[in-house]
């Protein structure tokens, strides 16, 4: 009997139904992507580290070194179970030229390059399948991160001229390296054979040593890093400990994944909301037969039952569904993991979180069924059959609206209508608010990592170029050479020199560390701080926001500094965000002479009408190598690229889903709806309203609602989205706490909202079509 009456409910409500399917499909499938997403995220990088055997702690030095004084201090430092110094060869973009499909040189990345071999047992440099890599004389491996930069293919010949001496290598691999393979890194390695490191080790190019420490619990690195620099070792470069490799080897990742989970919760909202409503409209329709069975003699559990049978198995129907077509699409998603960390087999974890996401959507959705379902016991036998009150509120409008004589008639039902009983509407209200929501958040997070305004978040001021001068030799001849030609040139509007020095500061735990401070004149001004301002004294010094929290520093606070064995304090006069050298960075007006120079740094401002390219490209070819010379805009792209290109995807992937989403939900709406009103249709069709009269009145209803949801909507995620972003970004500890979202207005308040309106509007008058098979006649009757 259950199942006969099951069928004939399906027959009767088809249109909703099978929209109900489609809704749990698409929040199903969303979730099993994210699910899988995060999975697939988590073990990766679980096998490429297990299999590459990253530091603990990377101390980046340029010049020579001593390793008897560090093997003594790693064996003497208890909790530190291996170490190693690796060799590397540091060359320039504009040494490397690429034969292939074209030729061209790597003259624009701004990545540091290195030359390696193959170390033995720790880091190391792995093929797509997790295997170390061996390369033979006369052959190199690409590491993916310039792969997917670079039109670089297997067989392509790389030609390296250094320093008079020239060298083809053939393109054999594509090397994945756990330490190395974000563009936030700063720094990218290529495999050579151990004959060709030799042979050139020296000979091009400046040496550099990478020395890595690990340890019983990686979590020492920081202990460990105080420890190091208090003891003098070689440290003229980048220190990384394990946390930072890590954060900055996923951000794009985990910014994608971060993402899915919000957009998959959001749309597993919007299905609760379509399950209300139809089940509500199905016990409207139906209330004539819930009240018979409840005047025989049924139960409230066996009525109940019978409608929860159905959702139950259209839920899980939607949720098998959704799991397969997310089997088939996570690929989208997980490309650029597998592409980074390398294939990864399944395992336990990979099947078991999505089918544990699934199996708690479809937790929510019957215990949210059964709550709805509640209703059928508080209604009684005289509500269903005699009164017709039925399970809604019956509301009575009063106002003074129908007084008006300038509004058109058609409008003026519509507003009245949707005013008096806005809670029939509340289905589309929710998910215009939901989409219009979803859509612009990524929207605007892209934007703002795409605008030239983001260099504020990694240390410096909004310029047109940006030129660099690394630590290695003749670092002042080269700013001379940099200062000469700034000076020279006509089409400087104005430029602005900076010079990062290494000096000791103590710690919250009473520790010389050793803090990297960009000093000049206009050290800090351009940047946004997020309490206090930038040093406007000799005497006072900004932090970053990880050297204030590792200081225990606040805005008018002392910090002790040494500086050439004397003593100097400084008063902190703000903190800002920075995500470049892990976070650690300082900006000061005092000069610091006698203190060895890291690297010199400009930022330039050109004249109106100067293509900032083309300057670029001129400076470069009348300098030669050895210097950074990016338009700013180029800096970020290059720096934050792969993480933009993860955030595109999702905001593409977003779009797509909230325009289908809401033609879904307006079409549902509308079939139920229409349904609901066949006699107030047929009322009016009777009194003189013709097809097109009552067609326009759901439009204009349908519009109201939505465009109020869609304001709602965009004001609360312009407001929120920011706050939630800044959010994650301080969980993950990267340097910043504090996001101002740039907006592009075209696209948040005008694109986005007329784009939701059209497929609204589109989908309502499409559905209304059907007003002109009603027959009064029939719809009286009925």
């Amino acid at each position: 009997m259950n199942a006969k009456i099951l069928q004939n409910d399906f027959k009767r409500n088809r249109a909703s139904n099978v929209a109900l399917l489609l809704f749990m499909t698409l929040a199903a499938a969303l979730v099993v992507v994210a699910a899988i997403v995060v999975t697939q995220l988590i073990t990766s990088m679980m096998g490429m580290y297990s299999a590459a055997k990253p530091p603990h702690f990377l101390q980046m030095h340029k010049g020579e070194i001593k390793p008897g004084l560090i093997d003594a201090f790693n064996a003497s430092y208890e909790g530190v179970t291996a170490w190693q110094i690796v060799p590397m060869i540091d060359i320039y973009g504009d040494d490397l030229k690429v034969y292939g499909e074209e030729v061209f040189s790597l003259s624009d990345c701004r990545l540091d390059i290195g030359l390696v071999k193959q170390n033995k047992e720790y880091d190391l440099l792995l093929d797509g399948d997790r295997k170390a890599i061996n390369v033979n004389k006369g052959e190199i491996g690409i590491p993916v991160i310039l792969r997917d930069s670079y039109d670089i293919n297997l067989g392509d010949t790389v030609q390296l001229t250094s320093n008079g001496v020239t060298k083809a290598f053939k393109v054999t691999t594509f090397v994945h390296d756990a330490q190395m393979n974000s563009t936030l890194c700063s720094s990218t390695r290529l495999l050579i054979s151990d004959e060709d490191f030799e042979e050139l080790f020296g000979n091009v190019g400046e040496n550099e040593y990478l020395i890595e420490t690990y340890f019983i619990d990686s979590s020492q690195a920081s202990d460990f890093q105080s420890a190091y620099e208090k003891a003098g070792l070689p440290q003229d470069g980048q220190a990384v400990t394990y946390t930072i490799i890590f954060l900055l080897s996923a951000l794009g990742d985990i910014v994608m994944a971060m993402v899915l989970m919000l957009v998959s919760m959001l749309l597993v909202m919007v299905s609760l909301m379509c399950i209300k409503y139809t089940v509500m409209a199905a016990l409207e329709e139906e209330m004539h037969e819930i009240g018979t069975m409840k005047a025989i003699g049924m139960s409230y559990k066996d009525i109940r039952n019978l409608y929860l049978e159905k959702y139950k198995m259209m839920v899980a129907v939607g949720i098998v569904i959704g799991y397969v077509l997310a089997l088939i699409l996570s690929n989208v998603f997980t490309r650029h993991i597998n592409s980074t960390f390398g294939k990864q087999p399944i395992s336990m974890l990979t099947i078991g979180l999505p089918f544990a996401a699934c199996a708690l959507v479809y937790f929510i959705t019957n215990h949210y069924c059964k709550k709805i379902l509640k209703r059928i016991k508080k209604v009684t036998v005289v509500e269903l059959l005699v009164t017709e009150k039925g399970f809604s509120k019956k509301e009575h409008a009063k106002d003074g609206l129908y007084k008006s004589k300038t509004m058109p008639v058609n409008l003026l039902i519509s507003v009245r209508d949707t005013f008096h009983h806005f809670s029939g509407f509340i289905i589309v209200f929710v998910v215009m608010f939901i989409i219009s929501g979803i859509m612009i958040v990524p929207m605007n997070l892209l934007n703002t990592m795409n605008s030239k305004e983001f260099i504020s978040y990694m240390g410096s001021s909004m310029d047109d170029l940006l030129i660099e001068i690394d630590s290695g030799q003749n670092l002042d001849s080269k700013y001379q050479v940099v200062q000469k030609l700034l000076e020279e040139d006509a089409d400087i509007e104005d430029y602005k020199a900076f010079r990062r020095v290494r000096i000791q500061a103590i710690n919250s735990a009473e520790e010389w560390i050793n803090l990297h401070i960009d000093c000049g004149q206009y050290a800090g001004k351009a940047l946004k701080y997020l309490v206090g301002t930038a040093p406007t004294m000799e005497n006072e010094i900004a932090l970053s926001k990880l050297n204030a929290e590792a200081m225990g520093k606040n805005v008018g606070d002392t910090i002790l500094l040494k500086v050439n064995d004397m003593l100097k304090k400084c008063i902190v006069s703000g903190i800002y965000q920075d995500v470049t050298s892990g976070g650690y960075t300082a900006k000061a007006l005092y000069s610091f002479e006698g203190v060895d120079t890291e690297k010199y740094q400009f930022t330039i401002n050109l004249m109106n009408g100067i293509n900032v390219e083309e300057k670029a490209s001129q400076w470069r070819d009348k300098i030669g190598v050895g210097y950074d010379i990016e338009p700013m805009e180029e800096f970020i792209s290059q720096t934050l690229g792969g993480v933009s290109r993860q955030v595109e995807v999702i905001a593409t992937a977003v779009i797509l889903i909230g325009i289908l989403l809401a033609a879904w939900i307006v079409v549902l709406f509308m079939k139920l709806r229409l349904a609901k009103d066949a006699p107030q249709i047929a009322a009016m069709k009777a009194i003189g309203f013709t097809n097109s009269d009552v067609r326009k009145q759901y439009l204009y209803k349908i519009l109201m609602v939505s465009m109020t949801g869609m304001f709602a909507g965009t004001l609360i995620s312009n407001i929120l989205g920011a706050r939630i972003v800044s959010m994650a970004f301080s969980i993950m500890g990267l340097g910043i706490s504090r996001i101002t979202f740039i907006i592009n207005p075209w696209a948040a308040f005008a694109i986005v909202p007329l784009l939701l309106l059209a497929v609204a509007a589109g989908m309502t008058w499409m559905s209304a079509g059907q007003i002109q098979e009603y027959h009064i006649i029939s719809l009286i009757n009925e």
